[in-house]
């Protein structure tokens, strides 16, 4: 357990870390835009079975945060109606998601933008909050003793658009070189969220134990507990209808992005072909109804409360993000021996990372100790029994890995990629000639607005 200022260094070594993996993905996406992105990767610079291990654990790694996610709108809702039970909530969530998935994609998409701005100004009206609340008598918390929390993301996210983004060797890099810049200005709005909460509440607050020990959803919330201890009565709710949406948008995109993985893997022949199935409209229903069926799991809910729940899946969707860091940092890795063995420059990448070949390595070294010493805590027995709940979110996603890895060479009997033999240049005719195509017919463009736009973009 830690503090607000654990949770500072904590976040500010983690950031490194994504900014490392960023750097491998940057170079592979810009040279290879493909679809399937760092799994495609995997396939052609390890090893077929790696493919199909890392195509697997990144719908599953979606598909555990889409639970998260379906767990944490159970509890926000229960803020308001405590003695309905969980499984309305996780009903209405799964029902949401199927319409939004089957029926309505469009409108989502275009009301996500909303749902992110409405993040946004949480986030700054919360240190508005604090600084109002500090002019007013207030107690001032410890910053050493708290809960800890690592929540960032995005690379693999990156390396997902290549393939059917616009100009890719152009927008490519130059979104792999805002993620320092993304990274600091989150940065600049967490830090102060951080001396916000040591600011509001005291880590061993009652009220605030009680929360996450009872799932009580954004009752949990420091910044909640702190305006309940000044009397605020009406903006408790408003945040939590606000973080409702935000949730419900982040669950939903996170289900989007399995179903489609699942589906690319069953048209690829890595998966039951039934689960490749689309409809006259093109939505992959039978892919859809199997994720979701996988997210009834969240109706554990009913049972073992909210708050238990929706540790188990971000433990376990943490360390499935934490693997697929590390094949994409794998990947690149091959891919480097592969040109070193062929003689293939570096000159010849159309985008080059800073610090190549060692952020790959520090990016890949990191994940791996995380990975291996996420459970940690299992191993000391703090309350003298042994935690196998613990231990089976912690390493669960480790044992499926290996086992689809390991399962897949065994039948298969595929074999490792030779750095000699490795297929660098496959498919680039027509990705230079699309890049050829954007340098003849892009126009700039003209107006002060649109070129702030795409400064920023």
């Amino acid at each position: 357990m830690g503090g607000p200022l654990s949770c500072f260094l904590a976040y500010s070594i983690f950031c490194v870390i994504v900014w490392c993996v960023a750097q491998a993905a940057g170079e592979l996406a810009t040279l290879l835009p493909v679809n399937g992105s760092f799994i495609h990767w995997s396939d052609r610079f390890i090893d077929p079975a790696a493919g199909v291990a890392c195509g697997w654990n990144y719908a599953y790694a979606c598909i555990a945060f889409g639970c998260a996610d379906i767990v944490a709108v159970t509890g926000l809702f229960q803020y308001w109606l405590p003695d309905t039970s969980e499984a309305i909530w996780v009903t209405f969530c799964l029902v949401v998601f199927f319409c939004l998935n089957a029926f309505a994609v469009k409108v989502y998409g275009e009301a996500e933008f909303y749902f992110a701005s409405g993040k946004v100004i949480l986030i700054i009206g919360f240190i508005i909050f604090t600084f109002i609340a500090m002019i007013t008598p207030i107690m001032v918390s410890s910053l050493v003793d708290g809960p800890l929390a690592f929540s960032i993301g995005g690379p693999e996210f990156v390396s997902m658009c290549a393939g059917e983004a616009e100009n890719p060797r152009k927008t490519i890099p130059k979104a792999i070189r805002r993620v320092f810049w993304r990274l600091a200005g989150n940065s600049i709005l967490l830090h102060p969220r951080i001396l916000c909460v040591g600011i509001l509440i005291a880590s061993n607050d009652a009220d605030l134990l009680d929360g996450i020990a009872n799932g009580t959803g954004v009752g949990a919330s420091p910044f909640v507990i702190g305006m309940q201890h000044l009397g605020i009565s009406v903006l408790p709710h408003i945040i939590n209808a606000v973080i409702i949406t935000s949730a419900t948008s982040c669950g939903n995109s996170f289900i989007f992005v399995a179903v489609r993985s699942i589906h690319a893997l069953a048209r690829q022949g890595h998966a039951p072909k039934l689960l490749g199935y689309t409809t006259k409209r093109g939505v992959p229903l039978t892919a859809l109804l199997f994720v979701l069926s996988i997210c009834c799991l969240s109706y554990m809910t009913v049972n073992q409360g909210a708050a238990v729940v929706f540790g188990w899946f971000i433990d376990l969707s943490s360390v499935a993000a934490m693997i697929n860091f590390s094949w994409m940092c794998l990947a690149w890795i091959r891919f480097d021996a592969g040109m070193k063995a062929q003689g293939m420059s570096r000159d010849a990448l159309p985008f080059k990372g800073v610090w190549m070949p060692y952020t790959p390595w520090i990016g890949l070294i990191w994940c791996i100790l995380l990975t291996v010493t996420n459970g940690f805590a299992v191993f000391i027995k703090i309350d003298g029994d042994f935690d196998i709940q613990g231990l089976l979110t912690a390493y669960f996603g480790v044992v499926l890995t290996f086992a689809i890895y390991f399962g897949w060479k065994i039948f298969k009997r595929s074999s490792l990629r030779k750095a000699s033999e490795m297929d660098l240049t496959g498919g680039l005719e027509a990705i230079d000639e699309d890049e050829q195509w954007w340098k003849e017919n892009f126009t700039p463009p003209t107006t002060l607005w649109r070129r702030f736009v795409e400064w920023l973009l």
